[in-house]
């Protein structure tokens, strides 16, 4: 695929883009801005340290080396977190969880 918008050097609509997997959704013109902050406030809303992890797990699996103990082990580091006590008892609690990053 990469190759192709490469060598082509053409512009792709949003339906090609999208169906090449380069989008993750496609809206219409009048919907965009409302989609973007929509998307923004649910990120932001989630837990901070979860989402740090989540892009460094993203980041770390493209690469080719077989992933270490350390790593593996570091991965369960959120568990002791404030954020993760934080998480449970909103989750029992059944409220909205009040992430603070620690």
């Amino acid at each position: 695929m990469t190759k192709e918008i490469l060598l082509e050097g053409r512009l792709l609509n949003a339906a090609e883009a999208f169906g090449k997997g380069l989008l993750t959704r496609v809206v219409v013109d009048d919907r965009a801005e409302a989609e973007a902050y929509a998307a923004a406030s649910r990120i932001a809303a989630g837990a901070p340290l979860v989402a740090r992890a989540h892009k460094w797990w993203v980041a770390r699996l493209l690469d080719d080396r077989p992933v270490g103990e350390d790593e593996l082990r570091a991965s369960f580091a959120f568990l002791g977190t404030e954020d993760y006590e934080e998480g449970l008892t909103a989750f029992a609690g059944k409220r909205a969880p009040v992430f603070k990053g620690r």
